[in-house]
């Protein structure tokens, strides 16, 4: 039974014991699938309770597949530009990647550029006078004894 669930099949089983006993066993009834197989060939859908109930779960599972298809390609999408986006910036064995960017890429990675090489000068600036107030102070402790 747990395979027919599973699998979503309608199944029968009819078995004969040694003895010329009969045991069945139908999901989600003999009767339902034995008229269902008796009856394809003629276009007729015997309705049921679960058969009725199953398309239903089929057409709700069908939605969520598509929906997560969608969502799925939304994400790649994403990712895609994500990935160009890293790549304009991004160091490959030492140098920047300049050679795929567009002019207005370019402009914009020179100003940028042109930004961080500021930063860098005033942190540098930074780092100059601190160390000079450091020496300076460290040579008076040193010159009282302190």
């Amino acid at each position: 039974m747990e395979l027919s669930i599973l699998c979503g099949v309608e199944v029968v089983v009819l078995l004969f014991s040694v003895g010329g006993k009969a045991y069945s066993f139908g999901h989600p009834s003999i009767e339902a699938v034995t008229k269902k197989f008796l009856h394809q060939g003629e276009g007729s859908h015997v309705s049921h309770g679960e058969s009725s109930n199953d398309d239903d779960n089929i057409g709700k599972l069908s939605q969520q597949l598509q929906e997560l298809k969608d969502q799925i390609q939304v994400d790649k999408d994403k990712k895609k530009e994500l990935d160009k986006a890293l790549s304009k910036y991004k160091f490959i064995k030492g140098k920047l990647p300049i050679d795929n960017l567009s002019f207005e890429e370019l402009v914009e990675f020179k100003a940028s550029w042109v930004v961080v090489q500021d930063n860098m000068s005033e942190s540098n600036n930074e780092l100059e006078a601190a160390s000079s107030l450091l020496l300076l102070r460290e040579n008076r402790m040193y010159e009282t004894g302190i």
